[in-house]
């Protein structure tokens, strides 16, 4: 594959990204063909700085959120290479999961969930909406992703002894053709700047198992350098975090064919620990009260398990002066939201 180079004081194109991008087979599942950046005029009067929100929870499709992004790439190489069975995983009440079966179920293609829990569980938010959809949910009892990857690969063997021809997906994603989503999305962004007449300072987003991270980065990275973009960990081990970003920052390079000048120590200045809360997927009051403060000033509501603690962070490095003060950040919206009606109970302890 060519590798395009620039200097070190100088930036690929727009123009350049955008037709490398476009080479990769693409679903176009994304139901608009921006989402909205908007201005959150009473936060940042209280915070002091410029503080824009992505909506990225207005995708469309199902629930939206930042999975939907990638999934047009995903869903894209799988059906240019002939599969007509997704496997995923997640946990149960994965925004990634559900999106996933809804999109291969509009693309009539068969889909099998793996979710992390209880078979004794009741269907509530995400779990609820997955059984609505008639996806094939295999319920595991494990703690982490990893321990779901042998269970796809089983189910992946079987499929292929019957003659059907699976397609693997790992949690959230994660791989070099759904980082593209992102790097899409960055393009996408600098746009909007241009548009609305504004330059972002920061972009900064909720970041766990890494895709939406990677793409940010490297995508704006590419095009518009002078913008930093911060990863604020939600509950992860923030060091397997990091090497997930940058394992795949490295391996889209290379599957667009571009050099860049970003390293792991970039990586592990600009994904910021300390707000995970107990872990992820673990809701405290702080979550909760952040919900409860964004939602009465500016109308948007934010999920507990992404979103929350990525606002939380970003409004705690703001006062503590870890950004300067008057900068203009873009907060991104992964969506979620149904985590609240799956997480109902704990949710009201808090309010």
């Amino acid at each position: 594959m060519r590798i395009l180079y620039y200097r070190k004081d100088d930036t690929m194109s727009y123009y350049k990204v955008k037709t490398l991008i476009e080479k990769f087979p693409r679903i176009n599942l994304v139901a608009v063909s921006e989402t909205p950046i908007e201005y959150l005029k009473n936060l940042s009067k209280e915070l002091g700085c410029d503080i824009y929100v992505k909506r990225d929870d207005l995708t469309g499709l199902a629930i939206g959120g930042n999975k939907v992004r990638k999934l047009e790439f995903l869903l894209g190489d799988a059906l240019s290479k002939g599969y007509d069975t997704i496997i995923t995983t997640g946990a149960l009440h994965s925004n990634h999961a559900l999106v996933t079966a809804a999109a291969a179920k509009k693309l009539g293609l068969d889909v099998i969930l793996v979710l992390r829990g209880e078979k004794s569980a009741i269907p509530k938010g995400n779990y609820l909406i997955d059984k609505l959809i008639d996806a094939d949910i295999r319920i595991v009892n494990v703690a982490t992703g990893k321990e779901t990857i042998p269970v796809m690969k089983r189910i992946a063997q079987e499929l292929e002894r019957e003659g059907k021809k699976p397609y693997i997906i790992p949690t959230g994603g994660a791989t070099p053709i759904g980082v593209l989503g992102y790097v899409k999305c960055a393009l996408e962004i600098v746009k909007q700047e241009k548009e609305l007449g504004v330059s972002f300072d920061y972009i900064i987003h909720a970041t766990s198992s890494g895709g939406t991270q990677a793409g940010l980065t490297l995508g704006i990275h590419l095009i518009k350098p002078s913008t930093k973009v911060l990863g604020i960990g939600v509950g992860d081990p923030i060091v397997e975090t990091k090497k997930a970003v940058w394992n795949l920052i490295v391996s889209t390079a290379e599957l667009l064919g571009v050099k860049h000048n970003l390293t792991y120590e970039h990586i592990e200045k600009y994904t910021i620990s300390g707000y995970g809360f107990g872990g992820y997927g673990k809701i405290t009051k702080e979550v909760v009260e952040v919900m409860n403060y964004v939602g009465s000033l500016e109308g948007l509501i934010l999920d507990p398990i992404y979103t929350a603690k990525a606002m939380y962070g970003t409004i705690d490095i703001v006062k503590k002066e870890i950004l300067p003060k008057n900068s203009s950040i873009l907060f991104i919206h992964t969506g979620g939201m149904t985590s609240i009606f799956q997480y109902d109970e704990i949710i009201r302890k808090f309010l």
